[in-house]
């Protein structure tokens, strides 16, 4: 019986053990890092930005906030928040694009999806239009009378701070 008691006790090791083994086969597998590039799409319902295009890097605003991804990035899902899709095409092509919303997909196989329900690029936007655009929102929050009438234009102010933000950084 103590027998049995010793070995027992060397099962959480031995599980351990196993499992950096196995994350190590899996990383090697991957071969992270290893790509010098992305496959790449980007498309809102009016435009496709990329469509299968090799990147070096994409930086995405989203609701977790704005993180990079590089070739062999982990596979993961996000929402988008208002923002400016930054794409590095390579050492001397940077694009900008502002989203208004959407999804990011990273899969498996490297390839990374934007799919944006609004979006143009950085040097479309104008400031003093969408300053404009903003006030008539923030008198139309302050003057409804239903929750459900404030939160949609609560979100329509934030999308244009964000456009502001965005368009107002880029000179």
């Amino acid at each position: 019986m103590a027998n049995l008691i010793r070995r027992s006790a060397r099962i959480p090791s031995l599980i351990g053990q196993c499992c950096r083994v196995s994350t190590l086969q899996n990383q090697q597998k991957r071969g992270y890092a290893d790509a010098s590039s992305l496959t790449f799409t980007m498309a809102s319902p009016n435009k496709v930005f990329f469509k299968d295009e090799a990147v070096k890097q994409v930086n995405v605003p989203t609701t977790n906030g704005v993180f990079g991804i590089l070739p062999q990035h982990v596979p993961t899902l996000a929402v988008l928040q208002p923002g400016v899709v930054t794409v590095v095409v390579n050492d001397s092509d940077t694009r900008n694009i502002f989203a208004s919303s959407g999804s990011l997909t990273v899969n498996p196989d490297g390839s990374v999806h934007v799919l944006a329900e609004e979006a143009c690029e950085l040097s479309d936007l104008d400031p003093s239009e969408a300053r404009d655009a903003m006030h008539k929102a923030q008198t139309a929050r302050d003057a409804a009378v239903e929750a459900v009438d404030k939160a949609e234009f609560q979100i329509e102010v934030d999308a244009y701070e964000a456009i502001l933000k965005s368009a107002e950084s880029k000179s």
